[in-house]
């Protein structure tokens, strides 16, 4: 019996194929480990507020999005997320008729999506840690 020559398909698949599943078993797989992803959980919890792109909705949900909080100073940013903006933000700021509710995510999570906020709508402003959102939390009266 004479062996079959492998059709063109075959070997193309065989070229193309194999080194691609070479190249997928050394890439790095990101884990919990690498931390929660800040994109997903604003996806998740505030877009349908603030809206994908951090517009917000006119005198309903305010805008992320080149707004100067965003970008200002992160631990007001975490206290707004703990504790609702009503409770940190001076009595005489813009008042919408969509309230946010304190966020009820752990600390990493907190971190991550303030991250992401911060990185997106802030014009680059800085990261949050974990440790940090967990030292103002403590500050905060239950």
């Amino acid at each position: 019996m004479k062996a079959r020559k492998p059709s063109y398909s075959t070997t193309v698949s065989r070229r193309l194929i194999l080194p691609l599943i070479a190249l997928l078993a050394v890439t790095p797989r990101l884990s919990s480990a690498d931390g929660p992803d800040g994109a997903k959980i604003y996806t998740d919890t505030c877009a349908v507020c603030h809206q994908v792109d951090g517009a917000g909705v006119p005198t309903a949900f305010p805008a992320l999005k080149g707004a100067p909080i965003v970008a200002g100073d992160a631990d007001t940013v975490i206290k707004i997320l703990l504790v609702g903006p009503v409770k940190v933000l001076p009595p005489d700021s813009p008042k919408y008729s969509g309230q946010m509710p304190p966020i009820t995510l752990s600390d990493a999570k907190i971190a991550a999506v303030i991250s992401y906020v911060r990185s997106k709508f802030g014009n680059g402003a800085s990261a949050v840690d974990e440790d940090e959102v967990t030292k103002v939390r403590a500050t905060l009266t239950p």
